[in-house]
């Protein structure tokens, strides 16, 4: 009966996951310049639901992962500390709530929108562990729903907008969390056609998803987090790509210093949109903290602001780190990055491929508004990292137990 209960638990999780991306398009809104075109939820709304509805499953899906890591946390193996880490940043998250007398429910947003994926994470670790099932069939279905539901988008729905231009339709909330989405995706399958050693259909794919991405979407932040994984992959899968990737490296100082010589105009401000102007504004903004705000941030939303380059409304850092300083204190952030090293290491050994997918993930953190702050992409890409990491964990256990029976 307990089984019964723990599987019911799963599923439950999983449906929820599900209603979340078939409903996700509800919350696409259009830009200014869209203004002639229909609204999904005016549009493709057939049963009459809010546009936040599929946000809204979060209050349901939430608690009952956090119920289930920690009712099962005893089969939780190495991922226990990513469960005590959130704990920690939930503490610290009310404490900065008091402080500014903010709401604690607002003050944990963040950390809601971090662990909800990572509590995935760690309930297929959980599943696995405990019935010693394989969790390929949950990422398998999570990867052809995605692709369906793009498809549908592109058949139907009106195209999307991004830097002043028109670009392919999505269906995942919004152009950036879309191609998030994708991006998890096309991890999951290039790690499935890199399992199967077929390397023309690899590479072959690998080449038409990332010129699906450039053109179909040109989001720069989830392209440079997919190229981290497939340079990893193809330097593993090929002695060729390995002798390009390390010429690659040797040249990279050589060359950059020769535009630097030949003063070559590049604007870094308009190349990040802004951001390098925005980050400015941040280290002015933090220079002004005192000592308890350095530690616990000035609250929730503190990260608004207006600049003179996005003059027309506030907006946050786009920078995940200099956003949780800013709202949450430097404590915060540095527990943050102690998550990822902990994921990193979270293997009873290194793995280029696992590390290089963390790695992918953090560096949008580093530059943007990352995947971590998005949980609907955080799902789908934390279901593929758990496929991965078991898949990884099970062969690294397998090889250490035959490594101990022949030494005896």
């Amino acid at each position: 009966m307990k089984v019964n209960i723990f599987n019911l638990y799963l599923k439950s999780i999983f449906i929820l996951i599900w209603t979340k991306l078939i409903f996700s398009y509800l919350s696409v809104k259009l830009t200014y310049f869209q203004k002639g075109l229909i609204p999904n939820v005016e549009r493709f709304n057939f049963l009459g639901l809010n546009e936040d509805f599929s946000k809204k499953i979060e209050y349901i899906l939430l608690p009952i992962s956090f119920y289930f890591v920690f009712r099962y946390f005893i089969y939780a193996g190495r991922t226990k500390v990513l469960i005590i880490i959130s704990l920690v940043m939930f503490f610290l998250n009310i404490i900065t709530g008091i402080i500014n007398d903010v709401s604690i429910i607002d003050s944990l947003n963040y950390s809601f929108k971090i662990f909800s994926p990572i509590y995935l994470f760690c309930s297929l670790v959980i599943y696995n562990n405990k019935t010693n099932n394989c969790v390929k069939p949950y990422m398998k279905n999570i990867l052809i729903l995605c692709v369906c539901l793009t498809i549908i988008a592109l058949l139907f729905f009106a195209p999307s907008f991004n830097r002043m231009e028109n670009y392919l339709p999505i269906y995942f909330d919004g152009i950036h969390t879309h191609n998030y989405v994708l991006v998890s995706v096309f991890i999951g399958i290039v790690y499935l056609l890199y399992k199967k050693n077929n390397s023309k259909i690899l590479i072959g794919f690998i080449f038409l998803s990332i010129l699906f991405l450039y053109f179909g979407y040109n989001v720069r932040t989830t392209i440079m987090m997919y190229l981290i994984f497939v340079i990893t992959v193809l330097f593993l899968n090929s002695n060729v790509f390995k002798v390009f990737v390390i010429k690659a490296l040797v040249l990279a100082p050589f060359i950059i210093l020769l535009l630097f010589l030949l003063k070559t105009e590049f604007d870094l401000n308009e190349f990040s949109s802004g951001r390098t102007s925005m980050y400015v504004e941040k280290i002015k903004q933090l220079s002004t903290y005192n000592l308890t705000e350095w530690l616990f941030g000035r609250g929730y939303e503190s990260d608004l602001i207006v600049t003179e380059v996005w003059w027309w409304d506030k907006k946050g850092a786009h920078n995940d780190l200099f956003t949780f300083l800013v709202e949450n204190g430097i404590l915060y952030m540095f527990m943050l990055i102690y998550l990822f090293y902990k994921l990193v290491f979270l293997l009873p050994r290194l793995n280029i491929i696992f590390i290089s997918i963390v790695i992918g993930c953090f560096f949008t953190s580093m530059i943007s508004n990352g995947i971590i702050t998005r949980p609907l992409a955080g799902y789908v890409l934390f279901i593929v990292l758990a496929y991965i990491y078991i898949e990884i964990k099970n062969k690294q256990n397998e090889s250490i137990d035959s490594g101990r029976r022949l030494w005896n």
